[in-house]
C-alpha cells in the first residue's frame, strides 16, 4: 500500500525541523509527504525550502504554500485532499513520532481491513521535550501489543486522539466522509481528527493500539490550545469558552449531518444535552448543580471533569 503524510503548517519554525526529522527517519518511509504552509509570518517558509534541498531523500516531498490564510482546520482538510496514498497519517508540526511508527500501523492496517481508522498510544511532553505527567493524560495500558476497538460513546466521553496519533484508509475517507457528508462548508469548521474519529467510531472501524508511538507537545502556542497546568485548567472562563467551543463543535456535526445512524445521532445528541447542562452548573456557581448534572450524565462525563468543575466553582464562590 502506498502511505502519505500530510502536514498542515503555520508559524512552525520553533518545532518543525524535530518533527520533520522524525518523518524523514521512519523504518518504514512514506511514498509522499506534502507540507502545506498556510501563510506564515516566521521564517517557515525559507525553512522549508532550505530543508527540503538540504535532504536528497525528500525528492518526493511537495511543499505547497497557500496565497491566503485558510485557517485550521480548513488547511488540513485541503492537505488530505491532496493525499494520493491508500494510507494517509496525519502530521502535526510540533510533535514526535517513534521511527516505527508508520511501519507498525502499517502493518496492522495491510492485515485487518475492517479498521478504517488507527491511532495509537502517545505521551505527553512540555516545550523542552520533558515528559508532563497529570492526571488529564491519555490512560495507557502496560500490553503494548493490546488492539481495541474505539465505540462512539468512548469518543465523546473522553476525546483524545489528536491528529498526529491517526492513520486512515483514504478511499474511505473520501467516500464516506469528504463525501458523503451534506453541508461540507459546516464540515471543514470541525476538526479534521474529531471527525476522523467519530464517522469511523459510528462504522465500528475506529481501534487503538496501546504501543506509544508518538508524543504529543503541550505548550503556549499550540492549535487547539491545550492545556495540561492546573492553575489554568482550573479558571471559570477558560473552562466556559472550552465547553462551548466544544458545544458549537457538536452542533456542526449535527448541523452538517455527519452521524448517518440513527444510533451515532442518539449519541451525538445525548453528548449535546450533557455539555449543555455542565456549561449551566458551573455559570450556576452551585457545587449542588455540578454533582446533579454529572449524576445526571454519568455515562458522559469523567470523574477527574468533575473534580474540576466542583474546585472551579469552589474558588469561584469564594
Amino acid at each position: 500500500m502506498r502511505v502519505s503524510v500530510c502536514m498542515g503548517i503555520y508559524n512552525g519554525m520553533q518545532y518543525l525541523k524535530e518533527q520533520l526529522e522524525c518523518i524523514r527517519k521512519q523504518t518504514r518511509k512514506p511514498d509522499e509527504v506534502i507540507l502545506c504552509d498556510d501563510g506564515s509570518t516566521d521564517e517557515t517558509q525559507k525553512f522549508l525550502y532550505t530543508y527540503l534541498k538540504s535532504h536528497r531523500d525528500t525528492s518526493d516531498w511537495k511543499l505547497i504554500l497557500n496565497e491566503k490564510n485558510k485557517g485550521y482546520p480548513e488547511n488540513f482538510y485541503y492537505v488530505m485532499d491532496l493525499c494520493s496514498g491508500d494510507i494517509v497519517f496525519s502530521a502535526d508540526q510540533d510533535d514526535l513520532w517513534d521511527p516505527h511508527k508508520i511501519e507498525r500501523m502499517c502493518r496492522i492496517m495491510e492485515k485487518e481491513k475492517e479498521i478504517k481508522v488507527l491511532g495509537c498510544s502517545y505521551g505527553l511532553i512540555d516545550s523542552e521535550d520533558k515528559a508532563i505527567r497529570t492526571v488529564m493524560a491519555p490512560g495507557t495500558k502496560k500490553n503494548r501489543r493490546t488492539r481495541k476497538r474505539i465505540s462512539l460513546e468512548n469518543v465523546f466521553y473522553k476525546y483524545e486522539w489528536p491528529g498526529m496519533v491517526l492513520a486512515y484508509r483514504n478511499a474511505w475517507y473520501q467516500k464516506c466522509v469528504a463525501q458523503e457528508c451534506d453541508d461540507r462548508s459546516t464540515l471543514r469548521k470541525i476538526p479534521h481528527d474529531f471527525l476522523l474519529c467519530v464517522r469511523a467510531a459510528e462504522e465500528k472501524g475506529f481501534y487503538q493500539i496501546e504501543e506509544k508511538l508518538a508524543f504529543h507537545r503541550r505548550h503556549d502556542n499550540n492549535t487547539g490550545k491545550e492545556e495540561h497546568r492546573f492553575h489554568r485548567l482550573l479558571k471559570k472562563k477558560r473552562k466556559l469558552d472550552e465547553i462551548s467551543e466544544y458545544r458549537r463543535m457538536l452542533d456542526r456535526l449535527s448541523d452538517g449531518k455527519v452521524m448517518r445512524t440513527g444510533e451515532g445521532q442518539r449519541v451525538l445528541e445525548s453528548k449535546r444535552l450533557a455539555m449543555e447542562s455542565r456549561y449551566e452548573a458551573l455559570v450556576s456557581g452551585k457545587i449542588s448543580a455540578v454533582l446533579k448534572s454529572a449524576w445526571k450524565w454519568r455515562s458522559q462525563v469523567r470523574v477527574a471533569t468533575v473534580v474540576c468543575d466542583i474546585v472551579i466553582v469552589r474558588q469561584t464562590a469564594r
